[in-house]
């Protein structure tokens, strides 16, 4: 494989066995640069199994430092890393799966200042209990033309879509579909609970969407997966343009 070590084709052998995995695929892989904004529930499986599916660059956000409360959902982290920064304890715990796989981290919370940073990214996921954040990026993503994955769980229940920004003649947005979303009014993991298990399927979900969509496995874009993961209840939706979006006519038109 050319852009895979010797180690890590021994790494990822089972991987290439698949039809899927070929060598041609495998490259498109390796020149993916995924950012993920949010190292929590959903974050922390979603990074590692884009790892150990060949991706081999990873840009991880977030500003807060493991809690004891986060060990129930956050499967890098646990006793030993309480008080520690989340993005250094990722970077470390994910190059033991992979150490040759490029780990760039931020450790502070994304705001209008520092959102710049993620410009080199192929996509970018929002992985945050954060809604103004969820906000930010999708504007940010649709004016520089970035792939978009949103990505929410609560209590049990949990929703993933990833857009294809590049596709200007399709205008679909977060806004889309959430049009008057107000950061006050929206309920947190924090107040409202969620399950370790839902969060998991969450980041599950999220990374084998993003396989999907670079090596072309099955049309991702605009498709909203929705789950209740008591009832292990999947369903996809497709989403369709809002002709009202105000950020139709700002970043497309």
């Amino acid at each position: 494989m050319n852009n895979y070590s010797d180690k890590e084709y021994e790494i990822f052998s089972r991987l290439f066995i698949l039809n899927e995995f070929s060598e041609e695929n495998l490259n498109i892989l390796s020149k993916v640069k995924v950012g993920i904004v949010g190292v929590g529930g959903i974050g922390c499986p979603l990074t590692q199994y884009l790892v150990s599916s060949g991706i081999k660059e990873l840009l991880l956000v977030d500003g807060d430092v493991v809690e004891k409360s986060n060990l129930n959902r956050q499967i890098l982290f646990n006793l030993n890393d309480i008080g520690k920064k989340k993005v250094n304890v990722a970077k470390e715990k994910l190059r033991l799966i992979n150490d040759e796989c490029k780990i760039d981290t931020i450790d502070m919370n994304l705001d209008l200042k520092n959102i710049k940073l993620l410009n080199q990214c192929s996509i970018i996921v929002d992985a945050t209990d954060n809604w103004l954040t969820s906000k930010l990026l999708n504007e940010y993503c649709l004016k520089k033309s970035i792939n978009f994955l949103y990505s929410s769980a609560l209590r049990h229940d949990l929703q993933i879509i990833l857009f294809n920004n590049s596709n200007k003649n399709n205008h679909v947005c977060l806004n889309c579909i959430f049009p008057n979303k107000d950061d006050v009014d929206l309920p947190r993991c924090s107040v409202v609970g969620i399950s370790g298990i839902s969060a998991g399927l969450a980041g599950l979900i999220a990374a084998q969407k993003i396989i999907n969509f670079y090596l072309n496995l099955k049309d991702e874009t605009n498709i909203m997966t929705i789950s209740d993961g008591k009832k292990l209840s999947i369903d996809n939706i497709v989403i369709k343009s809002k002709y009202d979006c105000y950020l139709n006519s700002v970043y497309v038109n």
